[in-house]
């Protein structure tokens, strides 16, 4: 069954957006079976896209929206959402290597 799910969430991550936690954030969409996008300021951007990501400014305190659409989208963005929240934030310092 296909479903859509909308979060509305506020980023937590210390230094915001970056190459490393976008191209994490982008492995995660590319590899679910779901199609994901980002809401903030009144753009919409693709998490598929790793430029799309780091054009969207997101700063450490900013609101957004992701939403997914697909047979996993829950599962999806339960995975992505997570990345957004402050205890998780030690875990971006240990994926530098994962993603190189």
């Amino acid at each position: 069954m296909i479903k859509h799910i909308t979060q509305k969430l506020v980023c937590l991550i210390p230094r915001g957006l970056t190459v490393t936690n976008s191209a994490l954030i982008a492995k995660i969409a590319n590899t679910s079976d779901s199609r994901v996008t980002v809401e903030c300021r009144g753009n919409i951007y693709s998490a598929h896209k790793l430029l799309g990501l780091l054009s969207i400014g997101l700063k450490h305190g900013d609101p957004f929206v992701i939403s997914a659409c697909g047979q996993d989208a829950e599962d999806t963005l339960k995975s992505i959402g997570t990345l957004f929240e402050e205890r998780v934030s030690h875990y971006w310092d240990n994926q530098i290597g994962l993603i190189c």
